[in-house]
């Protein structure tokens, strides 16, 4: 009969442990110690640094840990199984200590693990060889060169150690604050008209230090709290309570607006200034270290139907900069990244109105710093673009994943930073969230950079087009079940209508783990348009060809599709007036908002002149669905010109579809290409039926086919059907 043990400890830096301890044949074994950040303490046999345990054999008898299994991750308990042969290395005196390395190399020896520690925070645990669990410890983030662990040797109470002390008697630990342990505010981050007195209160002992400017508080750069605290302007007050011998308590975050005003959601992010502005550490002033993490905080405050700003959600999260050249801009984007360590896993709260998504692992604040290709280099201001396009493909009921958005208003640290839009992130999050698969394959770049998963099955894709006519049906049909044609063919629409020149970095493609999955594509950053008269199509089919595109485009099968494709958005959602429509109201949503926007960086950002690039927009939205198809009929070399379709009903009550589009208000009219084959069916509504087409000449199916090189009008006709009740 085994006894059992449960530990559980709350702190800034250590979440739990979890011991189970079977006294099955006196043996007694426990996770002593672990660091998971080694820089200096310690190298093994190798010279390296690398994150370690350290066992502690709390029995009288030796313990042989040949056979047992470690792992980080309590799903997945037999993740590495230590060798049974290798006895004189495997094997624990009584009350002795071993270390392990858990560094991802097991090649190196009996005493190296096949994973990591993560130092963002995570679990650690030890199974026997049954895979009955003997000791688990769950920890938070750890620093640089320290350690977490037990209080003293086979203790239950975890400390935290400035000084590790592997394969050395535990001492000189400092105790741990439970995360519970935090200042109370009398006052909760919103939205005050006048100035207010904020009072700390702490009924754990020790005192409270509090700073006003993000830095994390402590005895250096912290004020000690002795009195109320005057708030007469929108600031951040972060605090945390401090004890002698005592690791510091979890740092308390409010933010508080006074007299102001938006009409849009407000973000307050806060991060160490240091994190941000110092000259070797901070990602702001080093902008372009790519992938550097900081900790922080965002809250987010969304406006309730009378207008009224409420705190929607607040996290711990870990921020970097984002973007590619917008990253040399003054005013620069962040990502936001949820972290379990920081014991809030995920956002949880619905942010766009669209998409009934409510939880997020990360999200991305993205500013209008984008050069743009309409204007002189590092001009900004008058976003749009990217947002037309993502209305746009909702207004289509498009397969093409785009992120979702929110206009909002970013203050950092407390200082007002701008206009932002608050989007989805483009990873494994964003798949997830949008389709429910947890386990894909992701490719970027033309030139296949992998994201995540593995790039097989587009090389098997890719591998197969190459080898094999894509003129033959067959060969095209086996394409069509690797990859979505219809997703495929959105997209380049998309690329096209907007003259992109950097697809071959801004392109991202997925596909779910298994067989008989497609590939599929998301667009972004959809911002560096170029003229409206600019062959976009000639360029990417044969200036610059795009291997996959260029390839598809030899089947007539494919061709037909993408060309009436483009034909039904450019008569549709990408018409003059949809477009110019869908402008006015991007741009009218942030329209208050913008001059302060302009005041805050004006300094530092050349802004182009009110209206400038909405105007050529607003001249590009009317030249370019002509201009696209004539670049269709040039690169198809065809003998046909754009003809006006018209569309209408008579005697009775339905709709028309004609390629991809249903057309439900009439008269219609719209243009298709001469000589591409186009199809239209009637649909009669309920209680009418089809009769036949006004033009007799037309057969009196209700699906045709034109080539339009003679016919352009079409009316069905419909009539209703004759009731089966007889009369009385």
């Amino acid at each position: 009969m085994s006894q059992i043990f449960v530990l559980i400890k709350y702190s800034a830096l250590a979440l739990i442990s979890i011991s189970f301890l079977p006294e099955t044949y006196g043996q007694c074994l426990l996770i002593n110690e672990l660091q998971a950040a080694n820089k200096h303490t310690i190298a093994d046999g190798f010279g390296e640094n690398e994150d370690w345990i350290e066992l502690f054999n709390c029995g009288d008898t030796p313990i042989n840990i040949g056979g047992m299994y470690f792992s980080d991750n309590p799903d997945i308990p037999n993740k590495h199984q230590i060798p049974k042969n290798k006895g004189a290395w495997t094997t624990i005196a009584p009350k002795d200590r071993m270390l392990l390395w858990v560094d991802s190399d097991d090649e190196q020896g009996s005493r190296h693990l096949s994973f990591r520690l993560d130092d963002e925070g995570g679990t650690i645990a030890v199974y026997n060889s049954e895979m009955i669990l003997l000791d688990r410890v769950d920890y938070k983030q750890q620093s640089r060169d320290k350690s977490f662990g037990r209080k003293h040797d086979g203790s239950e109470e975890f400390y935290h150690f400035d000084t590790p002390t592997p394969k050395t008697p535990n001492i000189s630990g400092v105790a741990l604050l439970p995360d519970s342990v935090t200042p109370l505010f009398s006052e909760q981050s919103g939205f005050y008209k006048d100035k207010l007195s904020l009072a700390l209160t702490n009924k754990y002992g020790g005192s409270i230090y509090y700073t006003t400017n993000g830095a994390e508080p402590d005895t250096t750069s912290g004020i000690k709290y002795t009195e109320e605290i005057a708030i007469d302007s929108t600031c951040i007050i972060r605090a945390r309570i401090i004890k002698k011998n005592t690791v510091p308590g979890k740092i308390g975050t409010q933010t508080y607006f006074i007299n102001e005003s938006s009409t849009l959601p407000v973000v307050s992010s806060t991060a160490d200034p240091k994190d941000l502005w110092d000259k070797s550490k901070g990602i702001y002033h080093k902008y372009k270290k790519r992938g550097w993490e900081r900790p922080g905080n965002v809250e987010y405050f969304d406006l309730n139907k009378e207008g009224v700003h409420f705190s929607a959600f607040k996290n711990e999260i870990s921020m970097r900069i984002a973007g590619k050249t917008s990253r040399r801009q003054p005013k620069k984007s962040f990502s936001l990244f949820t972290k379990d360590s920081y014991g809030y896993p995920r956002i949880n709260y619905k942010i766009f109105d669209d998409k009934p998504i409510s939880s997020f692992g990360s999200i991305w604040l993205r500013a209008d710093a984008t050069s743009g290709r309409n204007v002189p280099e590092l001009w900004v201001g008058e976003r749009f673009k990217n947002e037309l396009l993502y209305e746009v493909n909702k207004e289509m009921g498009s397969t093409v994943d785009m992120q979702a958005y929110q206009p909002v208003q970013l203050f950092l640290n407390g200082e007002y930073w701008g206009l932002y839009n608050l989007m989805e992130r483009k990873g494994a999050d964003f798949i997830e969230n949008n389709h429910g698969y947890n386990d894909v394959d992701i490719i970027t770049g033309e030139y296949e950079q992998l994201v995540s998963g593995k790039a097989r099955w587009y090389d098997s894709l890719t591998f197969y087009i190459s080898l094999n006519d894509i003129t033959q049906d067959s060969v095209y049909a086996e394409v069509s079940k690797k990859m979505s044609i219809e997703n495929y063919i959105d997209y380049w629409i998309y690329e096209v209508y907007s003259s992109a020149h950097d697809n071959r970095v801004n392109i991202r493609y997925w596909r779910p783990k298994g067989k008989n999955q497609k590939w599929r594509w998301i667009s972004y950053d959809q911002d560096s348009w170029h003229r409206y008269d600019e062959n976009t199509l000639k360029r990417h089919l044969k200036k610059e060809p795009v291997f996959l595109f260029n390839r598809l485009m030899k089947n007539k099968t494919f061709r037909v599709l993408w060309a009436n494709r483009m034909c039904d958005y450019l008569n549709s959602t990408l018409s003059e007036d949809n477009a110019i429509r869908l402008i006015d109201e991007i741009t009218g949503r942030i329209e208050k908002e913008v001059p302060r926007e302009k005041e805050r960086w004006q300094d530092t950002m050349l802004y182009v002149p009110k209206n400038m690039r909405i105007d050529w927009f607003k001249e590009y939205a009317v030249q370019r669905p002509c201009q696209i198809r004539d670049h269709i009929i040039d690169y198809y070399n065809i003998n046909g010109n754009e003809k006006k379709v018209k569309l209408n009903i008579s005697n009775g009550l339905g709709t028309i579809q004609i390629s991809t589009l249903t057309i439900d208000s009439f008269p219609w009219e719209g243009y298709y290409i001469e000589s591409i084959p186009v199809t239209i069916t009637a649909i009669p509504e309920e209680g009418y039926k089809f009769v036949g087409w006004k033009n007799k000449n037309l057969p009196k199916s209700i699906t045709i086919t034109s080539n339009l090189e003679e016919q352009t009008d079409f009316t069905a006709i419909f009539k209703k059907k004759k009731s089966n009740q007889r009369k009385k």
